[in-house]
């Protein structure tokens, strides 16, 4: 089964009569996991369970509305952005270019040298497990990088995880979420997210509150219990979706995947046939250019999210 997948095997089985074997899951399996993927697309949200990590722009409002829901745990809210590594290729004589970009596994550190387009991706945050390892990392590639933890009053960021530097694009499926910043005679500021938030709730419906007088001394004007305005300053780590896919979601995807099957056990350009003093068969496939079939959209109908659109945005 896929990540996503709404149902098993067994339970696609069920809606579709022929099949009273295994012979054709190669086949069902293949349906069940295009199903799910058009259900997430069609309901404009996924169904199972994950974790998941990302950016926020704060509102000024109360409630700050998560991506995805129902909410299973929250396990982490931070804001203020703040540069915790600064890297730099000091050999501008050698080199006419130099960027750095974070990506899910690491830093990738390119540079052109007279033409020639030199792209390194040793330093891994699996190898380097904090900040202080990228940076002694980088400092060993030699050809003009350098790297240093910035300090703050309290110390430094030396010992945080290097991990933290990479948060997953909250749409696609890139690999890449800082960068890639020039460092050619200047510092590639890298940010994190560095307090943690203590004066918010959260509900299941998908959504963090701030409607209780708590003091997070770093946010401008606490004493309003508002999200403040900013562009991506906080970061949200959540686990959303459902550990059980309801039960209509799950006769949705086997109803679809049934009606799926039925069209590859024929030549799918056919739309009638008839056979002369035997049988007589007519195929309508118009719901076919109109998304599921009316019966999957009631089934769905309830979980499907709508969004409203203002001329405010």
């Amino acid at each position: 089964m896929a990540a996503k997948d709404l149902i098993t095997l067994t339970r696609a089985r069920q809606d579709i009569q022929a099949v009273t074997d295994t012979s054709q899951d190669t086949l069902i399996g293949v349906l069940v996991t295009a199903v799910s993927d058009a259900i997430e697309k069609w309901c404009r949200r996924p169904f199972v369970s994950h974790s998941r990590d990302e950016l926020y722009s704060g509102t000024g409002d109360r409630r700050l509305l998560l991506r995805e829901y129902p909410l299973q745990a929250v396990q982490s809210v931070r804001y203020r952005p703040v540069t915790v590594l600064k890297i730099e290729n000091t050999n501008t004589g050698l080199n006419q270019r130099a960027t750095v970009a974070v990506t899910a596994t690491g830093l990738t550190l390119v540079r052109v040298a007279s033409g020639m387009v030199t792209t390194d991706s040793s330093v891994t945050f699996a190898g380097n497990p904090t900040l202080q390892g990228v940076a002694n990392a980088v400092n060993g590639l030699g050809n003009g990088w350098t790297a240093q933890v910035v300090g703050d009053a309290g110390g430094d960021y030396g010992l945080w995880p290097s991990a933290d530097l990479y948060v997953p694009p909250s749409y696609g499926d890139g690999t890449q979420s800082q960068g890639a910043l020039t460092a050619r005679g200047t510092f590639a500021e890298l940010k994190l997210h560095t307090y943690e938030l203590s004066g918010y709730q959260w509900d299941p419906r998908g959504w963090l509150l701030r409607a209780i007088p708590y003091t997070d001394p770093e946010l401008l004007h606490p004493e309003d219990l508002v999200w403040p305005v900013g562009v991506n300053n906080f970061r949200v780590q959540y686990t959303a979706g459902y550990t059980t896919i309801p039960e209509a979601v799950q006769e949705a995807a086997a109803r679809w995947v049934s009606v799926c099957w039925n069209l590859t056990q024929r030549d799918p350009s056919l739309r009638s046939q008839t056979v002369p003093g035997q049988v007589a068969q007519d195929w309508a496939e118009r719901f076919l250019e109109q998304g599921p079939p009316a019966q999957v959209r009631a089934l769905l109908a309830p979980y499907r999210r709508h969004t409203v659109w203002t001329n405010q945005g």
